[in-house]
């Protein structure tokens, strides 16, 4: 073998390896994004128990106040979640 074809063979290796890293790299975005899906989920049957608390005399003063501080990084995560789902076509 000669230094060029060493060369080549060892630069298809790397590639493989470096491609065989982002796909599990990919996964895992994917993996972790489908569980903050479900957290959100769940934090909104929570937040929307706690909206029914109000019947019980809570001052919808407060309810507001809470409801906007906790619904912020709600929707901000739920929007990261959905754009790391969007596969791009390469």
């Amino acid at each position: 073998m000669t230094i060029a074809e060493e060369l080549t063979e060892k630069t298809k290796e790397l590639s493989l390896f470096s491609y065989n890293i982002e796909e599990k790299r990919e996964q895992s975005l994917f993996d972790q994004a489908g569980k903050m899906l479900t957290s959100i989920s769940i934090f909104t049957v929570a937040v929307l128990s706690f909206i029914s608390l109000e019947k019980f005399n809570f001052n919808s003063e407060q309810t507001a106040k809470i409801l906007g501080i906790t619904f912020v990084p709600l929707v901000l995560s739920f929007i990261s979640v959905i754009l790391t789902q969007w596969r791009s076509s390469y």
